[in-house]
């Protein structure tokens, strides 16, 4: 397969992606700090695989109230070399595939260096990585956020699984997963 390099016109994110990949910048979030980018990829059939944002304004903690987390698990794992900052509830940017339980698993791809939440339970799985200070959070996944949904609510384009064994033949054996991957451990950032 033949890969290409997306750059914004500013130079200031690139990454690599398939070559029948679409990468189109769309207008960025509201709320979005002066020269925020946002940029939408797409496989070759037009279907969507992920999101880029950057100027987020920063986020503030996760409410999570006691008796409303659920249990989750990080399936994937790999340190990513971009800009960030340090805080109480950061880690080391990582490029993650987590899967958090509700009704079903759900599943989401993306890059964070933000805490999911403690002894294996969470209300919301960020993928964002807290900028460096004054720069504003950006993100790259699938969805910026995943929760344990409830039946009626719209769960696309984060990954639904009955099992979590499902959820880790994704990750070790589906070829979407590993250009996904690649793409998110190939993005850099010149903030």
């Amino acid at each position: 397969m033949t890969w290409k390099t997306y750059t914004d016109p500013a130079k200031k994110i690139s990454f690599e992606l398939p070559g029948d990949w679409i990468a189109q910048s769309v207008t960025a979030q509201a709320g979005s700090l002066p020269g925020a980018l946002k940029v939408e990829v797409k496989d070759g059939g037009g279907r969507y695989i992920a999101t880029l944002q950057t100027g987020l304004p920063p986020a503030g903690p996760i409410s999570c109230p006691a008796g409303q987390s659920h249990p989750y698990v990080v399936i994937s794992s790999v340190p990513l070399d971009v800009p960030h900052s340090d805080g109480p509830d950061t880690i080391d940017p990582r490029v993650v595939f987590r899967v958090i339980q509700g009704y079903k698993f759900f599943g989401s791809y993306g890059i964070t260096n933000m805490v999911a939440g403690a002894d294996g339970h969470a209300c919301e799985l960020r993928n964002r990585v807290q900028g460096p200070a004054g720069k504003g959070d950006y993100s790259f996944g699938d969805v910026t956020a995943v929760h344990a949904f409830a039946a009626d609510e719209k769960v696309a384009p984060a990954k639904t699984f009955d099992t979590l064994d499902m959820a880790a033949k994704y990750v070790a054996h589906d070829s979407e997963f590993a250009n996904v991957q690649r793409m998110l451990l190939s993005l850099k950032v010149n903030l």
